[in-house]
């Protein structure tokens, strides 16, 4: 009998004990989800990461589903409003403003660590400032040309470059494979042009280089400069120089042929960028030794070096290179011509 009322006893109690637990919640309280841990190891993983999230951001980010709204919203429309202030856009290959990837995905606030991460590395860069970088660009104006001499293209700086763009050691390359590099030239040409200083070239914001497949008629690559013109009375250039040259009835003539009025209308009839090397005979005749000599003197490319080397607009925005082959480099048709920086980088490519 003593059995019986001790199970009896303990039947009642068990029954107590689960009409209580009932009515405390039974199995929807939270801690009958819980497992053995209070707080899963994944779980604070994510708590401290949409912490530092919250840092970076300023903005809320629930750390638990006891967190979240009420209401029930799409998560692409939640994350949108809360975080797309700091969420940054970036330019497309046509200059449009674009959303960054982590907009695009939608990206979501999940049980997953990654996703907070990714957002505190698009908040990262939405503090970087755009730049625009230098560049030039390919003009293949003659490169279909067979004769080495005649067969050339253009370099061109855009003018919006901040600083100047050094070109030796770049290097271009066709379809046939051969690499051809650009060397150095000489910017300040001397009457004696066989032996010039060599110093790399740059382009300035707006010049332009044109490269010839030939050799130079100089015998070295230079700068055009407003007496350069002089070069093209003894050579062939192309494409031709620019022939104007600054004119000897511009300059001060010497005291003893000012009011020597023959000598100054034989200046005044005298073409740009024309050595004068003798006077001819039926004009001779008619000229003053001293006119004769002023002339001879003065017209020729030294001494319209020295007068106005140091002009503010001396040297024009063109470069002349040559690169001192034989026989053409490009193909006729169906050519491809690549530029490359010193770096092995593309700058540019035309096709035709």
């Amino acid at each position: 009998m003593d059995a019986m009322k001790d199970l009896r006893a303990f039947i009642l109690i068990i029954l107590v004990l689960a009409f209580v637990w009932l009515f405390t919640g039974g199995p929807l309280r939270p801690s009958s989800k819980s497992g053995w841990f209070l707080n899963r190891p994944q779980q604070k993983g994510e708590q401290r990461a949409k912490k530092e999230a919250v840092e970076v951001l300023g903005t809320k980010v629930p750390l638990d589903e006891t967190d979240r709204p009420k209401t029930k919203q799409p998560v692409s429309s939640s994350i949108s409003s809360s975080v797309s202030s700091p969420l940054p856009y970036f330019r497309g290959d046509d200059g449009s403003p674009k959303p960054s990837s982590s907009s695009i995905s939608g990206a979501s606030y999940n049980n997953t660590t990654n996703n907070s991460a990714s957002i505190v590395f698009a908040a990262s860069k939405s503090s970087q400032s755009s730049f625009r970088s230098d560049f030039t660009i390919i003009k293949t104006r003659m490169a279909k040309k067979t004769n080495p001499d005649e067969e050339y293209l253009e370099i061109k700086a855009d003018k919006k470059n901040k600083s100047p763009m050094k070109i030796t050691g770049w290097k271009l390359k066709g379809k046939t494979g051969l690499d051809v590099v650009i060397g150095k030239g000489a910017s300040y040409i001397y009457a004696s042009a066989a032996s010039q200083p060599q110093e790399d070239i740059y382009l300035k914001p707006g010049e332009k280089a044109v490269i010839v497949t030939g050799e130079s008629p100089l015998g070295t690559s230079f700068k055009l400069n407003k007496c350069a013109g002089y070069f093209e009375q003894f050579h062939e250039f192309t494409p031709e120089l620019d022939t104007e040259c600054p004119l000897l009835r511009d300059e001060e003539p010497p005291a003893n042929l000012i009011n020597n009025d023959q000598c100054l209308d034989y200046t005044d009839r005298m073409s740009s960028c024309q050595t004068v090397v003798s006077i001819p005979y039926k004009y001779s005749l008619k000229l003053s030794s001293s006119c004769q000599d002023y002339v001879t003197q003065n017209a020729n490319y030294k001494t319209c070096l020295e007068k106005h080397k140091d002009d503010s607009d001396f040297y024009l925005p063109e470069w002349r290179v040559y690169l001192d082959r034989s026989e053409e480099l490009w193909k006729k048709k169906r050519e491809t011509i690549t530029l490359y920086d010193g770096k092995n980088n593309i700058i540019d490519s035309k096709s035709y």
